[in-house]
């Protein structure tokens, strides 16, 4: 499955807004077409770790996933995602994952939380690993 969409360092991200170098664990994803947040099972949290270099990885919880990130100030955009293909229990949760990745505009760190978004719409909220 290739999913088209189309980076920065330190091990504290949520100081100054890196979010580099440092693992981040999905706390709530909205769905396309929807203001209804999902939650996913704390038991398959997917992750997303950004890398210095310009590349991402992560899970959905249930797949992986890797790809590139273009980030500028607090402007990203991530492309040329591709990811395994195993069929999964909570595949709303993959598929809002994904569209969001090929949305996602924008990012702030708040508190601790890497919020992915498209103009001012939140629509991924990550918490860092390191803190969890």
């Amino acid at each position: 499955m290739v999913v088209t969409s189309a980076c920065s360092s330190s091990k504290t991200p949520h100081n100054k807004g890196d979010i580099t170098e440092s693992e981040w664990g999905l706390i709530s994803i909205v769905a396309k077409n929807s203001a209804q947040a999902l939650v996913p099972d704390k038991n398959n949290i997917p992750t997303l770790k950004v890398s210095s270099k310009g590349t991402i990885h992560g899970t959905t919880g249930c797949n992986s996933f890797e790809g590139e990130v273009a980030i500028t100030g607090y402007s990203l955009k991530f492309g040329n995602i591709i990811a395994t293909h195993v069929k999964c229990p909570n595949i709303d949760i993959e598929n809002a994952l994904y569209n969001s990745l090929d949305s996602i505009d924008n990012y702030t760190v708040e508190r601790g939380h890497l919020l992915l978004k498209k103009g001012n719409k939140v629509f991924a909220t990550f918490m860092s690993m390191d803190v969890r």
